[in-house]
């Protein structure tokens, strides 16, 4: 029986204003995309590695944590998005 995930942090930002562009963390590591793609292309899901994430989105993500949650979130946050870089 699978253990249900548990989340540490999400951050919702958006693309070109319109387009869905979060990150859900989770304790065991991993990090779930859900994006837009286009109109026709909503909500898609993937997991990724944090050397999927581009220098600049990492840097939005760790700023947006700073903003929003304490530093011990903060740390775990920067800890994934370094993770297997």
């Amino acid at each position: 029986m699978d253990k249900e995930k548990r989340q540490i942090w999400v951050c919702h930002s958006m693309r070109k204003g319109i387009y869905d562009n979060d990150y859900y963390f989770f304790e065991d590591g991993t990090i779930l995309h859900h994006y837009d793609r286009t109109m026709k292309k909503l909500d898609i899901e993937e997991y990724v590695l944090p050397s999927d994430i581009s220098d600049s989105e990492k840097e939005m993500i760790i700023s947006k944590c700073k903003e929003d949650c304490s530093n011990d979130v903060v740390e775990k946050i920067n800890n994934l998005l370094k993770f297997n870089k």
